[in-house]
C-alpha cells in the first residue's frame, strides 16, 4: 500500500516539472500577444513621429561627422553641410576643382551617408586667391629675416673657401703639386679652386640645415650626367681630349706645329680648343678632339732643323765639283751645323739642266728657319756662278730658215759677267721673335 502511494507521488512530481516549461512558454507567448495588441492599438502619426525622431538623430550624427572632417581641410572652410534622410548637401565656394572633389569624397566616406549633392561652387574672385600667395610670402619673409643671419654666414663660409681655394690654386707648389707642364698645372688650379667651391657649398648648406637637398642633388648627378653625356657629347670629347693633351704634352706654348694642315704657334690650350696663331698673326681655334687625333707636326720639339732646296746646273758643268762648291759654302753660313755636315746629291737629269738637292741642319735655337734657308740659296748661287758654272733656265730650241735658203749667222757669244764685290754686311739670321711676342701677350691677356 505505501509502496503504491509513493509511486503516485513521483508520478505526480515528474508530470509537474515538465508541466513548466510548457507553462512559461505560453506565457511569453501571451505576452507577444498582448504587445502586438498594444502596438496595434497605437496610432500611425506616433510611430511616424517616432521613426522621424530616429532619422533626424542620424542625420545630426552624419552632419557632425562630415562637417568635422571637413574643417581639417584649410581648403575646405567655406564649405557648408546640410543632412537630410541621409543625403548630404555640399554648398560654399572652394578655389580649386580638386577642392570639390575632396569636399565629396570626405562627405561620401562617412557611415550611413546616403548620396552626396554637390552644389559647391569655385570662387573666382582675384582678392580670394591672392589672399593665400600673399599669406604664403609673407610667411616666407618673415623665415627669411628670421634666419637672414644664419644665411649671411652661410655665404661667407662660401666666399672664405672660394678665396682659399684660388689662393691654394696659386701656390701649388707648397703642396707640391705643382709641374712643369703648364696644361696639367691649370688643369690642377682648376681642380683646386673646384673642390674647394664644392666644399665650401656643403659646409653651407649643413649650416642651413640643407642636407637633404645636397643627397637629392648628389642622387640625381647620376642621371643628369647621363643626360648631359649625351645633350654635350662633343663638348664633353672636347674637354676629355683636352685633359689627354694636358697629360701626353705633344706641344707647349710657343710652340710651332702644324694640324690637319693648319699652322701656326701654340697659344693656349683650355677645356675645349687649342688656340694657335698662324704665321699671319690670325688667331686659329682648333677643337681639341681634331688636335689629339689629328696627324700633329711639331717643328720646335727638336730644335735641330734640316733646311733643303735644290739648284740646276748645266749638264755640261763638272756635277762633283758643284756637289763640293755647294757644301764648302754652306758650311761658312752662321747657324749651319758642322755635325752632322751639310750634303749635296743629284736628284735628276733635265733637257737642259741637272738638278741638285742641298741639305744642311741648323738650330732654330740660334738662327731663324727661312732667313737661313734664303741665305743659304743666296749664297751657294752666287758661289756657282762665280765659278763660272752655267746655271741654264729650261731651253726651247727653235730653227730659223730664210727664204732664200740660207741660214741664221751664228749667235753672238755671251758677253762675260761682271765680277761680284764682295759683300760687306752680314745677313740677320737672328731668330724671329715678332710672332712669339705677339702669342705671349695673348697668353698674358
Amino acid at each position: 500500500m505505501t509502496a503504491g502511494i509513493h509511486a503516485r507521488c513521483l508520478a505526480l512530481l515528474l508530470l509537474g516539472s515538465a508541466a513548466l516549461p510548457l507553462a512559461a512558454s505560453a506565457q511569453q507567448r501571451a505576452e507577444s500577444v498582448v504587445e502586438d495588441a498594444a502596438t496595434a492599438a497605437r496610432p500611425a502619426s506616433a510611430l511616424v513621429a517616432q521613426e522621424l525622431g530616429r532619422t533626424a538623430r542620424e542625420d545630426a550624427r552624419i552632419a557632425s561627422q562630415v562637417a568635422a572632417r571637413l574643417s581639417r581641410q584649410e581648403a575646405l572652410a567655406n564649405v557648408a553641410t546640410e543632412v537630410n534622410g541621409g543625403v548630404v548637401t555640399l554648398s560654399g565656394t572652394v578655389l580649386e576643382e580638386t577642392d570639390r572633389d575632396r569636399a565629396e569624397s570626405l562627405a561620401a566616406s562617412v557611415e550611413g551617408v546616403v548620396a552626396v549633392e554637390q552644389r559647391v561652387d569655385i570662387d573666382a574672385s582675384l582678392r580670394e586667391r591672392l589672399g593665400p600667395a600673399l599669406e604664403q610670402v609673407q610667411d616666407k619673409l618673415v623665415r627669411l629675416v628670421t634666419a637672414l643671419p644664419l644665411l649671411l654666414v652661410a655665404a661667407g663660409t662660401v666666399i672664405v673657401f672660394v678665396w682659399l681655394g684660388r689662393w691654394l690654386a696659386k701656390r701649388l707648389h707648397l703642396l707640391r703639386l705643382g709641374s712643369r707642364n703648364p696644361y696639367l698645372d691649370s688643369l690642377f688650379r682648376r681642380g683646386v679652386r673646384l673642390a674647394m667651391l664644392l666644399v665650401g657649398l656643403l659646409v653651407a648648406l649643413d649650416l642651413l640645415g640643407a642636407t637633404a637637398l645636397v643627397g637629392a642633388v648628389l642622387g640625381s648627378a647620376g642621371v643628369l650626367g647621363i643626360m648631359l653625356g649625351f645633350a654635350f657629347r662633343d663638348m664633353a670629347e672636347n674637354h676629355l681630349a683636352g685633359v689627354l693633351l694636358s697629360l701626353r704634352r705633344p706641344f707647349e706654348p710657343g710652340d710651332h706645329i702644324v694640324v690637319d694642315g693648319h699652322e701656326g704657334k701654340v697659344v693656349a690650350l683650355n677645356s675645349r680648343a687649342t688656340i694657335l696663331m698662324t704665321l699671319d698673326g690670325n688667331h686659329l681655334r682648333l677643337p681639341n678632339a681634331m688636335v689629339f687625333k689629328g696627324v700633329l707636326l711639331n717643328y720646335t720639339r727638336n730644335p735641330m732643323r734640316r733646311l733643303q732646296f735644290t739648284l740646276g746646273i748645266g749638264t755640261g758643268e763638272d756635277l762633283n765639283a758643284a756637289r763640293r762648291l755647294g757644301t764648302s759654302t754652306l758650311q761658312g753660313i752662321p747657324g749651319i751645323a758642322s755635325d752632322p755636315e751639310p750634303q749635296a746629291t743629284i736628284q735628276s737629269v733635265g733637257e737642259s739642266s741637272v738638278l741638285i738637292d742641298f741639305f744642311a741642319w741648323l738650330d732654330q735655337r740660334e738662327v731663324d728657319f727661312l732667313k737661313t734657308r734664303s741665305e743659304a740659296i743666296r749664297r751657294v748661287k752666287c758661289a756657282i756662278e762665280d765659278e763660272g758654272m752655267d746655271m741654264p733656265e729650261p731651253i726651247y730650241r727653235v730653227h730659223l730658215t730664210s727664204r732664200d735658203g740660207t741660214g741664221p749667222s751664228a749667235g753672238a757669244t755671251p758677253s762675260p759677267r761682271k765680277p761680284r764685290a764682295p759683300e760687306e754686311v752680314q745677313p740677320d739670321l737672328s731668330v724671329n721673335h715678332e710672332l712669339d711676342d705677339q702669342v705671349a701677350r695673348e697668353r698674358a691677356a
